[in-house]
């Protein structure tokens, strides 16, 4: 956008998109960039944060969708001015900052791939680094293991108390990804071996052990409310108790979300356990057992160590220890 050079981050400009230095060939077919980036992806999940964070950023050039913006006009300049908006306006973290370069980069390298544009524009607007920072995590305290026993005692005999008890202890127990528990069918379950069979991020497929106790939820859950007929493994239950009969149709990762805070309400203290807490309780607990780092990041299905290093939960109890433990 040659026009906005003395944009600052706290101005909307409308984009002009008639003095694109950037094109190298008209647009091929319907598709933007932005759209061909988002085919790209793999998981629905993927496509609707992405979608989000690319509606977000041409908002910040007045445009409001990312299909019809002119991503073309683009320079490294109005990546800075992003960068910056997002840092002093929106106040974001450094992580969430490098999540919108992410997406700026993906709609960049779909552009370059489909000739739109050239090589020496793509390779400019790629060189604009990422945000770097950091912050500590704040009211994250460890799960424990008897505020998670405390919440799986709310779970009763009743179908969707042995359907609940069942994704609990799993997401626990096995660190699944709320997706990767929605995604989850029956086929996928091998009983007999004691073993999941996880499509995660990616479209990367892991093995996942089943602990003995897990099992017997999971099974109990089969066996006395949903059958083994083929379809999704964890599908909803009625009010009365019934299991929907759609078996086509998965629980959603929101359904979790909320059945996770209405059985937190019998904690101390309004504590509310998220999904990801618990995947955070058992990439900590294995490395507080003694498990190698390496076994934790193949078992949470991570494709970087350093991402695995972030899960990991430290109290501030267990800080203070170890520096004690150091004091000459």
């Amino acid at each position: 956008m040659s026009d906005n050079k003395n944009i600052t981050h706290h101005e909307i400009v409308k984009v002009d998109s008639s003095s694109s230095a950037l094109l190298s060939v008209p647009y091929k077919g319907h598709l933007s960039p932005s759209n061909r980036y988002l085919m790209s992806l793999r998981s629905k999940n993927s496509r609707r944060t992405m979608g989000s964070i690319l509606n977000n950023i041409v908002r910040i050039f007045g445009a409001q969708t990312h299909n019809q913006f002119d991503w073309l006009s683009i320079e490294p300049t109005d990546v800075d001015i992003v960068i910056e908006h997002l840092r002093e306006v929106k106040k974001l973290k450094p992580t969430t900052v490098n999540l919108y370069v992410n997406a700026l980069r993906g709609v960049f390298k779909a552009a370059y791939l489909n000739d739109q544009l050239t090589t020496e524009a793509y390779e400019k607007l790629r060189s604009v680094k990422f945000y770097k920072g950091s912050r500590l995590a704040r009211n994250r305290e460890p799960v424990e293991k008897e505020l998670l026993k405390a919440v799986m005692d709310t779970c009763d005999d009743s179908p969707l108390g042995i359907r609940d008890a069942a994704i609990i202890s799993l997401m626990a127990n096995c660190g699944l990804r709320r997706a990767e528990v929605c995604d989850l069918t029956v086929a996928q379950y091998e009983r007999e071996k004691g073993k999941l069979n996880v499509i995660g991020k990616g479209d990367k497929e892991r093995v996942v052990p089943v602990p003995k106790k897990v099992r017997g939820r999971i099974n109990r859950w089969l066996d006395e409310v949903r059958t083994n007929q083929a379809g999704y493994l964890f599908c909803r239950v009625r009010r009365w108790g019934k299991v929907d009969k759609t078996l086509d149709v998965p629980i959603t990762g929101q359904a979790i979300y909320n059945m996770l805070e209405k059985r937190s309400l019998s904690l101390p203290d309004s504590m509310t356990i998220k999904p990801h807490a618990l995947r955070r309780f058992c990439g900590t607990t294995l490395l507080k057992n003694g498990n190698d780092i390496s076994l934790v990041k193949d078992v949470l299905g991570h494709a970087d160590i350093k991402t695995t290093q972030v899960y990991i939960d430290t109290t501030d109890e267990e800080m203070r220890n170890a520096i004690d433990a150091l004091d000459i």
